[in-house]
C-alpha cells in the first residue's frame, strides 16, 4: 500500500513536470495618465517579450503569466496592485515603474524579499535603506545628468546651466547630484524649474532663462514637455543661443516625432541601442513588433526597448533559477540568479550598450546597476546619432553621495 502510494505520487509529479507550471511576473505603470507616453510602450515591450518567451519556451516546462496593470501614475494604485498580487498571484519578480511609487514601496519590497526591476532609474532605489532587492537595468538618472554636464564641459568651460525637471520625485531625482557635479566642474546652476505636461506655452520660461544668461538647459522629464520647449525655443529664435540636453526618458523617436525639426541638435544621454543599429535585442524588437502588429510609434520608441530589456532580465533570471535550483522559481532563487549575472555569467540580450566587451547586464549583491555604460547622442538629420563611445562617469562616482 505504501509502495503503491509512492509510485502514484511519482507518476503525478512526472505528469505535472511534463505539463509544466505557471510562474507569475507583475508590472504596473502609467498606461494612462501622466508619463503614459513612456508607460504605454514600456508595457507593450513587457507583454511582447513575455509572449515571445512562452512561444519559444525560454523557460522549459514553465508558462509565464505576465500581469500588466495600469496604475495611472498614482502611488496608491501602485501599492494596491502590488499588495493584491502578493496576496494572490505571488509574483516571482516585480517590474516596477514610477520613482515616487518605488521609493514608497521600498520597505515593503525589502520586507517580502521581492526582486524588483523598476522602470525608474532613481539612484535612491539602490541606496540604503531597504535597497537589497532593487536592480536598475541601466545607468541611473543621476549618472546620466553628470555625464551630460561633463560633456558640456568639454566644449564650454564655466557654463551657465538651467535644470528643467518634471514636478515629481522622478524630476527632482537629479537636482542635488547635478549641483555637486557642476561645482566640481566650475559650472553654475543658474535656475531649477519644474515643468509638467500642461505647459503648452513656455515663452515666459525661456525668456527668463535667456535673460539670466543660461547657455544650456538640461531636461529630466518625458518627451512631451521637452518637445514643447524645443518648439518654443525655435519659434523665439533661441534654439541657436541655448543648447538643450536631456536624460533617457526625454529622447528617442518620441521626441523627434513630437518636436519635428525643432529637435535638431538636441543631445541625449541613453544606455540603449537605437533602432538603426544591428544589435541582437534591436533585431528581436523589430521582429516582435511586426509579429504582434505594433504601430510604428511603438516599434520606434526607446521605451518599448526598455520594457523588453526589463522583461528579458526577468525571464533570464527565472530560467537560471530553475536550472540552478532544480526547477524552483521563487523570490529567493530569482534573487540568487540576479546577483549571479556577472563576469562570465553576465547576461547579453543586446538591448543596451556596454563599456566591457561581451558584458551587458552585470549584477552582484552590491552592484545593482546592470548596463552601466551610456552614450551621448545628438539629433542629426532627424535621427539620434551617437557622438560618444559607451562610457561611465568617473565624476558621478565621486559626487554620488554628499
Amino acid at each position: 500500500m505504501k509502495r503503491g502510494f509512492v509510485l502514484a505520487m511519482m507518476v503525478a509529479l512526472g505528469l505535472a513536470l511534463a505539463q509544466g507550471r505557471t510562474v507569475n511576473l507583475l508590472w504596473s505603470g502609467a498606461i494612462t495618465g501622466p508619463t503614459s507616453d513612456v508607460g504605454g510602450p514600456y508595457a507593450a515591450g513587457i507583454e511582447d517579450y513575455c509572449k515571445y518567451a512562452n512561444e519559444q519556451k525560454l523557460i522549459p516546462n514553465v508558462t509565464l503569466n505576465c500581469i500588466v496593470r495600469d496604475d495611472q501614475y498614482q502611488n496608491p494604485n501602485t501599492q494596491r496592485i502590488l499588495e493584491e498580487a502578493l496576496d494572490r498571484a505571488k509574483p516571482a519578480i516585480y517590474l516596477g515603474y514610477s520613482t515616487g511609487a518605488m521609493l514608497q514601496l521600498k520597505p515593503l519590497i525589502n520586507e517580502v524579499r521581492l526582486p524588483t526591476i523598476p522602470a525608474s532609474a532613481h539612484i535612491g532605489l539602490i541606496e540604503p535603506p531597504h535597497n537589497q532587492y532593487m536592480f536598475l537595468p541601466v545607468s541611473s538618472y543621476s549618472e546620466q545628468f553628470v555625464a551630460l554636464l561633463e560633456y558640456i564641459n568639454r566644449t564650454k568651460k564655466n557654463a551657465r546651466v538651467a535644470l528643467v525637471v518634471n514636478p515629481s520625485p522622478f524630476g527632482r531625482a537629479v537636482v542635488d547630484v547635478s549641483r555637486r557635479a557642476a561645482a566640481r566642474l566650475g559650472q553654475t546652476i543658474v535656475d531649477v524649474r519644474e515643468v509638467g505636461g500642461g505647459n503648452l506655452d513656455n515663452t515666459a520660461l525661456l525668456r527668463a532663462l535667456d535673460a539670466a544668461g543660461v547657455e544650456f538647459i538640461l531636461h529630466q522629464n518625458v518627451a512631451g514637455p521637452v518637445a514643447n520647449i524645443l518648439k518654443d525655443a525655435k519659434r523665439l529664435g533661441l534654439d541657436k543661443k541655448i543648447k538643450q540636453l536631456g536624460a533617457i526618458y526625454t529622447g528617442g523617436s518620441d521626441l523627434i516625432r513630437l518636436a519635428g525639426d525643432a529637435a535638431e541638435g538636441y543631445l541625449w544621454a541613453s544606455s540603449y541601442y537605437t533602432l538603426d543599429e544591428n544589435a541582437p535585442g534591436i533585431n528581436l524588437q523589430k521582429q516582435l513588433a511586426q509579429k504582434y502588429n505594433r504601430s510604428a510609434d511603438i516599434l520606434n520608441s526607446t521605451n518599448y526597448t526598455a520594457g523588453m530589456l526589463a522583461a528579458a532580465i526577468a525571464v533570464e533570471a527565472m530560467k537560471r533559477a530553475a536550472q540552478r535550483f532544480n526547477g524552483r522559481i521563487d523570490n529567493a532563487t530569482v534573487y540568487q540568479a540576479l546577483i549571479g549575472m556577472n563576469g562570465p555569467n553576465a547576461f547579453k540580450p543586446g538591448f543596451a550598450v556596454s563599456t566591457k566587451a561581451g558584458i551587458e547586464i552585470d549584477f552582484t549583491r552590491t552592484e545593482q546597476t546592470g548596463a552601466e555604460g551610456l552614450r551621448i547622442l545628438e539629433v542629426k538629420g532627424g535621427k539620434f546619432v551617437p557622438v560618444t563611445e559607451p562610457f561611465t562617469s568617473t565624476l558621478f562616482r565621486q559626487v554620488r553621495n554628499p
